[in-house]
């Protein structure tokens, strides 16, 4: 107990004194060293609060039990302000200390004391912080005490420093790393549903947050579409997709601002809509959602969205938004990298895709798909509505007989489209299996059936930008009408087996030989699609309502076969042709080619002939006459002749400045076709000098 006043036993307690308190590390020790040695003293005084931080500039008010209050203006404009003004010790009676500072004795829950003492302590900083000394008596060793303070209050404020920056070094080594795991784990992902669930797995393992969501531009107009996935219960549940409008979603202030931001999500909200399984998991009135906006190349390309599952976890300090929102920035890279491999993955798929329709179709080219033959009136008025029709966008529904030349016409209203820079895709509805037909329309994902062993896509997605032609429409199946009418009405799909919708834009022209609206009558063919098809009907003639063509057709079927099966044929007798006239033609224009064709091939000599047995009947009475042709007819005749006579002024030579093409004034893959369609082998040329 200190009981004498001899000044070596004052300087030891003093000195004993700041040796205990430089052995403090925390704040709450210091109070309670300086709290136990001063009820030693004679006046038996006790702190009751320091006001001093080494993090903050804020004042914090301890009480004898460490409790914090929130009064640093009080302080700041009462003793605090005093001793700063002075740089002395405070000292008041009880009375006098009322009278000076009545708010802050109100507010403060001061214990019992008949004297105030006010401290003025000099951290390391050179601030002046506050002590508060309340004793039984006037204490008279306040300059001895504020000197000793001062020293073990630098030296704690040095400690815990040090330490704050001992953790912040720390807690910025552990970022590091946990930004540097992260960033390598998603940039290991290519494709953009990896990456997303990657992201989800990463955000969970390091801050174990429950709802994690990477909302995009949808390629909907003011659409956005959200992956998320969720861990319950130690379980992993993924949503693949969910779209909702950009307006009715909590990530829209983060695409406009581009801040991060804390957002308290009611569950009555129409916004709470979009996190409809988050409060479905983990019920609750509301749900904190925090909001990070995905940053690349400067703009905002999507949002990252967490969530804790239990509401009053909190989970959202500066420092760990902070460096959420550096793993938004990586994340950003790790999206754009995912979504530029999807784009180059599929224009890949397509290509092969392509090759593979190309190498089905090679063998069905038909060179002379850019003429129709033929100037009877019904045709001309059919090219009429052709070209019409052609430079706009607008549905065709081709209706014809079989054999009137649908695919023709068909290739005829791509080329004269906007869209014929690239190729239109054609499909037979009659030739494809009712099982299959869905999947070589619309595509499907790997796995989607037994055998798909790759996704693969379809038709439509083939037909991107250009035109898709429809053979026999009327006999595509009834249960998947309603989809091919949601592609014709949205110009959006899904392919078999997926969930991704899949946006294109494509013209259709379908085709049939069937009546649709009798199909529609007897509920064999939806109403809704035969509308939605027959925005513009095209009616082809039957061959027996142009038997005006058929010269001509003969003349034009005879050459190419000629050319084709290396026969020579240079007479079309008149009564041939009168005899071809007659026959009704049930499988109009391809029956008539295939019957010139078998003459072709059976005609004993350069004059064609019709064998008995092709059942084309004779006109006995009608005269017969020979009609000489000079191949292939006119308006081909003087196109042979041009290109055989640059080619023999050439010596052979096709492209180059001196090529056959230079001459003739036309591309060199012009001049192959030409040369491809009317049977004309250079090398022929100058082999036998047949040409």
């Amino acid at each position: 107990m200190f009981i004498t006043t001899n000044d070596h036993t004052q300087s030891t307690f003093w000195l004993d004194l700041t040796h205990q308190l430089l052995e403090q590390f925390t704040i709450e020790d210091f109070l309670g060293c300086l709290q136990q040695k001063l009820a030693t003293h004679p006046a038996h005084g006790q702190p009751t609060l320091l006001v001093s931080t080494a993090e903050q500039l804020s004042w914090h008010i301890y009480d004898p039990q460490y409790r914090s209050l929130e009064q640093s203006e009080l302080f700041e404009n009462g003793p605090l302000h005093q001793i700063q003004t002075t740089r002395q010790p405070l000292e008041l009676s009880y009375d006098e200390f009322v009278k000076r500072y009545p708010a802050l004795f109100r507010q403060v829950n001061y214990p019992e004391f008949n004297y105030y003492t006010a401290l003025p302590l000099v951290d390391n900083k050179g601030r002046y912080n506050l002590c508060e000394i309340l004793s039984e008596k006037p204490f008279k060793d306040a300059q001895v005490l504020t000197h000793s303070l001062s020293i073990a209050l630098a030296h704690l404020q040095s400690h815990v420093e040090l330490r704050y920056q001992e953790r912040q070094l720390c807690r910025q080594r552990d970022d590091f790393h946990v930004l540097v795991n992260v960033t390598n784990s998603v940039l290991a992902q290519r494709e953009l549903d990896k990456v997303i669930l990657q992201i989800a797995r990463e955000i969970h393992r390091y801050f174990a947050l429950d709802a994690i969501t990477i909302t995009l531009p949808d390629n909907k107009p003011k659409h956005n579409i959200s992956y998320s996935t969720f861990f319950f219960n130690d379980q992993e549940i993924s949503l693949c997709e969910h779209r909702s409008l950009s307006k009715k979603s909590p990530s829209r202030q983060v695409f406009e601002h581009a801040k991060r931001s804390l957002h308290s999500l009611n569950n009555d909200e129409d916004m709470a809509l979009s996190e409809q399984k988050l409060f479905e998991l983990w019920p609750a009135l509301s749900h904190q959602l925090g909001l990070l906006p995905i940053i690349y190349a400067g703009k905002v390309c999507g949002v990252l969205k967490v969530a804790h599952g239990e509401p009053n976890t909190d989970s959202f300090s500066q420092n760990r938004l902070a460096l959420l929102e550096q793993i938004a920035e990586r994340v950003g890279i790790a999206i754009d990298n995912a979504l530029a491999y999807q784009q180059i993955k599929s224009l890949k798929e397509q290509l092969v895709h392509e090759n593979h329709y190309l190498s089905e179709q090679i063998d069905q080219i038909d060179h002379q798909f850019d003429q129709i033959i033929g100037r009877s009136s019904a045709i001309s008025n059919v090219m009429k509505q052709i070209e019409l029709v052609a430079k706009t966008d607008c549905s065709v529904l081709l209706l014809g007989e079989t054999g009137t030349g649908k695919e023709l016409f068909a290739k005829a209203i791509h080329q004269l489209s906007p869209r014929n820079e690239k190729r239109m895709i054609k499909m037979n509805c009659a030739a494809m299996p009712a099982g299959l037909l869905e999947s070589d329309l619309f595509g499907h994902e790997k796995g989607a059936f037994t055998g798909a062993s790759t996704s693969r896509a379809g038709r439509f997605e083939l037909a991107h930008q250009s035109s898709l032609f429809l053979d026999e429409i009327g006999d595509m199946p009834l249960e998947l009408q309603p989809k091919l009418l949601r592609v014709l009405q949205e110009q959006e799909f899904e392919r078999l087996g997926g969930s991704k919708l899949i946006q294109v834009n494509v013209r259709l022209i379908a085709a049939t030989n069937r009546d649709l609206k009798q199909m529609v009558e007897d509920k064999s063919f939806r109403s809704d699609l035969f509308y939605r098809l027959n925005v513009f009907p095209v009616r082809l003639p039957p061959l027996r309502e142009r038997l005006e063509d058929i010269p001509t057709l003969v003349k034009f079927f005879a050459f190419k076969a000629a050319r084709r099966l290396g026969r020579e044929i240079n007479s079309i007798p008149a009564k041939v042709l009168h005899q071809l006239q007659q026959h009704p033609w049930p499988g109009n224009v391809r029956e008539l080619e295939n019957v010139v064709e078998r003459a072709v091939l059976l005609s004993p000599g350069r004059e064609l002939c019709l064998p008995p047995e092709l059942n084309i009947q004779s006109e006995s009475d009608f005269a017969s006459f020979s009609h000489q042709v000079a191949p292939p007819p006119k308006p081909e005749h003087h196109q042979y002749d041009q290109i055989i006579s640059a080619l023999k002024a050439t010596n052979g030579i096709v492209a180059g400045p001196r090529g056959a093409a230079q001459k003739l004034g036309i591309k060199r893959t012009t001049l192959l076709s030409r040369m491809k369609r009317l049977g004309i082998d250079k090398n022929a040329i100058f082999s036998d000098g047949s040409y």
